[in-house]
């Protein structure tokens, strides 16, 4: 693939290289899309990071694959138009700040047969589900799987903090990003000028292209019931219930001086595979500024639905992970099966989190004071009594 000298301008290239990449030229509206696009390029070339060497290719073919999953989104909805009929009846969702169990919760709840949830190589490459016996022999299964090797061998710390396999299922922010107006590119990239734009823009086209995706990929299973996670749905609750208005949200907590390194020490070892020099305690100040708003933001929006929510802490998870899912059945009024108990208890006994070895961080290196968080953060503890 041809990388531009400058990412500014360079819109035409990338669609370019993602219609090479798919055989296909409809992206979609482009005033969904593009005026992020154009943003995020802008401020790649002006106040963006020093790349290391292989950084810029990283950045290029990451921006070119989002191109790649709405070149295949859309041409999924015209292959398979009545999918956009299938109601998504009472999505079981969990959200809450990063590093607060929500992946491992996810993927517990995902042990059970009665949910469908969207698999990582689905959320890159949308379409609707294949068996999964055909899984292995699927380029776009393949290419996704073989990002992510790339991806580890060149953050090798990563595994430890956040696992990903293409098989598994993985977060909305993975298709919410296609628009190009979302958290992910400010919290992958040093690019201040685009999230200062982008914190000023509504997300709501976003979240209306997720709920078709995700008719998209459940095609073939229209009857399951969905099980979504992303803790960005924080800061998007109200966007959240106006696509999905009988969601069942789970949202977990934890200690945001605690949880906030975990998710900066996250970020910088991603981010450190592009850029020379990451400001560690720019990261810091970033991210607890957006999710200290963000919990704000959702304890507004939840207002509209209270009995649609479930609060649950992230120890809980960890010390007694089935009396959590049995608050979560009990809650929701679902059904847990024999099989589904057995399967998340060989889940627990395997303990697939920890294969990879303990994830070290300090506060101090990301200049995150543990009073100081108390205090922006202090009514969000007290609500959740999580001091």
């Amino acid at each position: 693939m041809t990388i531009s000298a400058n990412f500014k301008g360079a819109e035409g290239q990338l669609h370019a290289a993602a219609s090479a990449a798919t055989g296909l030229t409809d992206f979609g509206d482009p005033a969904e899309y593009l005026p992020g696009l154009q943003r995020l390029l802008a401020a790649l070339d002006d106040n963006g990071p020093v790349f290391k060497p292989g950084g810029r290719e990283f950045a290029w073919n990451m921006l070119a694959g989002v191109l790649i999953s709405r070149l295949l989104s859309q041409q999924g909805w015209k292959d398979h138009p009545t999918c956009l009929q299938h109601p998504v009846t009472r999505p079981l969702i969990v959200i809450g700040i990063p590093r607060t169990g929500t992946t491992a919760l996810h993927k517990l709840l995902s042990m059970d047969p009665q949910f469908q949830g969207m698999e990582r190589w689905l959320t890159a490459f949308p379409m609707p589900r294949p068996e999964r016996a055909t899984w292995a022999a699927n380029p776009w299964y393949q290419a996704c799987a073989a990002g992510l090797e790339q991806f580890f061998a060149a953050a090798p710390h990563m595994r430890a903090a956040h696992d990903m396999r293409a098989d598994d299922v993985d977060e909305c922010l993975e298709v919410l990003k296609q628009n190009f107006c979302s958290n992910f590119f400010g919290s992958s990239l040093r690019v201040p000028d685009y999230d200062r734009w982008w914190l000023e823009q509504s997300e709501a086209s976003s979240y209306r292209r997720l709920r078709k995706v995700i008719q998209l990929i459940g095609a073939n299973s229209p009857e399951k019931t969905w099980l979504l996670k992303n803790p960005g749905h924080v800061a998007q609750v109200g966007n959240l219930l106006d696509v999905f208005p009988d969601a069942c949200v789970i949202q977990t907590h934890r200690a945001p001086a605690s949880a906030l390194p975990s998710l900066c020490s996250v970020l910088r070892e991603a981010r450190g595979i592009l850029e020379e020099g990451v400001d560690a305690q720019a990261i810091g100040e970033r991210e607890a500024s957006y999710w200290g708003a963000a919990v704000e933001d959702a304890h507004r929006a939840r207002a509209r639905a209270p009995g649609q929510f479930l609060d649950i802490l992230q120890q809980d998870i960890q010390r007694q992970p089935m009396a959590v899912i049995q608050t979560i059945y009990e809650h929701f009024g679902l059904t847990l099966s024999d099989e589904a108990h057995a399967r998340m208890l060989a889940r627990i006994t395997a303990a697939p989190e920890a294969r990879h070895g303990e994830h070290r961080y300090s506060a101090e290196t990301y200049g995150l004071d543990p009073d100081l968080i108390n205090q922006r953060f202090a009514p969000y503890i007290q609500r959740q009594a999580l001091a």
